[in-house]
């Protein structure tokens, strides 16, 4: 009765573990979108993966505090479904003075 209820709770945390994992991994188009909702979703989320173009994706951020230490927030525009190029928030990159 142990092991199948030490088993049963390995595979229970297999599961949420998974699901925090695919959630936390979603990308938006953000040529689905248009720059305003882009913004709002950043400011919400916090912190988004947008999908830019073929294969090509990035981390965008509300603020700095969303960076690591040693990143600072650099401005970032992005393609939207109403501009080619739309302030949306900020990408962490590192910060060369650190």
């Amino acid at each position: 009765m142990k092991k199948l209820a030490t088993a049963l709770s390995v595979l229970a945390i297999s599961a949420i573990a998974s699901t925090t994992f695919a959630s936390a991994a979603q990308h938006v188009d953000s040529h689905d979108l248009t720059g305003a909702q882009v913004k709002q979703l950043v400011q919400e989320q916090g912190s988004v993966l947008l999908d830019t173009g073929p294969n090509v994706f990035d981390r965008y951020v509300a603020n700095s505090s969303y960076c690591s230490l040693g990143e600072k927030a650099e401005r970032a525009y992005v393609p939207t479904a109403d501009s080619n190029s739309e302030f949306v928030g900020y990408t962490c990159q590192a910060d060369s003075n650190s």
